[in-house]
């Protein structure tokens, strides 16, 4: 019975959450609950004992049980980014708030620094304050995640978790990184640019699907593929790259860089740092070297440069969708977001 109540217990959580949007207030009987479970009333009770003193239930003495008055108050959705101030997360936040506030819920955002004792902290909380639901945007997600153990953990409570920017977890929201940089690559040689050179990481998954693409759209178009043209960085060293502290970084651009027409960057961070390198250089942007790069923010448009993207709007009203379909108790699915670029 020890495992098997567990497994009714997080059953019932979700089904609670789905009761409750539809108006449904009283929980099946205990007999039609035996039925549904295949398991003896001893176990029913034992899960609904459980369901009691959360606080999610209440028993009616001759009438059964029914959802609890103030179950299910958290209208609360958390979200776990590397930094809440930086590069596309202000546009995203915000817009993630007002699509929330549609539907009555509010968003309340956490900055792990791509840390994993601060992510450690925030799961902890979430753990704790048992929010509506968690998006996650992971800083790295082609690593081990020390906190994945924590994460199971929250799932296990009924809290729903989306992963954003990432494909792992059951429900995700992505961009199409792949045909992203496919689109992007081949748009760079239609413009007439025959020496490509590339900036990606390869500690996450974005990058690694955006240099698949860069690397087939080159094939594809049998214009030469120089792994020598190729910086392939982790999270530690783009950070370096755009602190301007990366040694590593400017020895590529001496000497891998000079005969090339055209790079296409990670994103829109490190491509402002490239065209300042290159500008000391001597190196005239775009003319001498065209620099593109991923995501729409406001690097690629004060930079002037060429860029794939989603639409933040839509991103935002695809993620708070899920979200509150989660919450309630609803079913979601993965969404795959495509990637533009701005003609």
């Amino acid at each position: 019975m020890a495992e098997k109540y567990k497994v009714i217990v997080n059953k019932l959580e979700l089904e609670l959450k789905k009761m409750r949007s539809e108006g449904r207030t009283r929980l099946p009987s205990e007999q039609d609950l035996c039925s549904e479970f295949s398991c003896s009333r001893q176990t029913i009770r034992a899960a609904l004992d459980v369901l009691l003193q959360k606080g999610l239930i209440v028993k009616r003495r001759g009438a059964g049980s029914y959802i609890a008055d103030d179950s299910f108050n958290n209208r609360t959705v958390f979200f776990m980014t590397e930094d809440c101030d930086r590069y596309q997360s202000p546009a995203l936040i915000s817009g993630l708030k007002e699509q929330l506030l549609n539907s009555k819920y509010k968003l309340r955002s956490f900055s792990g620094g791509g840390s994993t004792s601060e992510e450690s902290k925030i799961l902890s909380c979430v753990i704790k304050e048992r929010p509506a639901a968690l998006i996650i945007e992971p800083a790295k997600d082609l690593v081990p995640d020390p906190n994945l153990r924590l994460i199971e953990k929250i799932e296990d409570t009924g809290i729903p978790v989306i992963y954003l920017n990432s494909s792992l977890g059951k429900i995700h929201v992505v961009s199409d990184n792949y045909e992203g940089g496919r689109d992007l690559t081949k748009h760079v040689l239609e413009m007439g640019r025959k020496k490509l050179a590339c900036i990606f990481r390869i500690d996450d998954s974005s990058g690694r699907d955006r240099y698949k693409g860069y690397i087939d759209a080159l094939l594809d178009a049998d214009a030469g593929y120089d792994e020598s043209r190729c910086f392939l960085m982790t999270y530690k060293e783009e950070k370096e790259i755009i602190s301007g502290d990366s040694k590593k970084f400017t020895s590529f651009i001496d000497n891998h860089l000079f005969g090339c027409d055209s790079v296409i960057c990670q994103n829109g961070m490190v491509a402002h740092q490239l065209i300042f390198l290159l500008r000391k250089r001597g190196v005239s942007v775009p003319e001498d070297i065209l620099v593109t790069c991923f995501d729409n923010d406001y690097y690629s448009g004060d930079s002037g440069i060429v860029y794939a993207g989603c639409d933040i709007d839509s991103f935002c009203r695809i993620l708070a969708r899920s979200s509150v379909a989660l919450a309630e108790g609803r079913s979601a699915t993965s969404v795959t977001v495509p990637m533009k670029i701005p003609k």
